[in-house]
C-alpha cells in the first residue's frame, strides 16, 4: 500500500500545480457540478483546500487504457457540499493534473487509512 508520506507527497505536488488543473469534460462530472450549482473553479478550489491524505482510496496506478496515456492515475474522495465524491486524477509528465472523475461516489467509498 502506498505510504502515508506518499500521499501526502503527491497532494503537495498538485497543489503546487493548481494552475494546471484540468477537468475532463465527462457528462458525470458535468452534471455532478450543475447539481451541486458551483463551476469547475469552485469545485478545483474545494479540492485544493480540502484534500487531505485521509481521503487516498488508491492509486498511483498506470493508465489501464488501450493505448495507455503516460502518468499515475489517484484515486480520492471528498465530500463537496455534502455530497460524498470520486475524484480520479492522472499526474501527466507535462505537469498537468488531469481530473478524469469529479462526480458523485456511485458505489461507497473505502479509505485505507481511516
Amino acid at each position: 500500500m502506498t505510504s502515508v508520506d506518499d500521499i501526502k507527497n503527491i497532494i503537495k505536488d498538485i497543489q503546487d500545480r493548481r494552475e494546471q488543473w484540468q477537468l475532463s469534460h465527462r457528462r458525470k462530472n458535468l452534471l455532478t457540478l450543475d447539481s451541486l450549482g458551483i463551476d469547475q473553479n469552485v469545485a478545483f478550489d474545494m479540492i485544493y483546500n480540502l484534500l487531505t491524505w485521509q481521503n487516498y482510496i488508491s492509486g498511483p496506478m498506470p493508465d489501464d487504457h488501450p493505448t495507455p496515456v503516460p502518468g499515475n492515475i489517484w484515486i480520492f474522495g471528498l465530500d463537496i457540499d455534502n455530497l460524498s465524491c470520486y475524484l480520479k486524477f492522472q499526474d501527466r509528465p507535462s505537469g498537468v493534473v488531469m481530473w478524469i472523475s469529479l462526480h458523485e461516489a456511485e458505489h461507497p467509498l473505502h479509505f485505507p487509512y481511516r
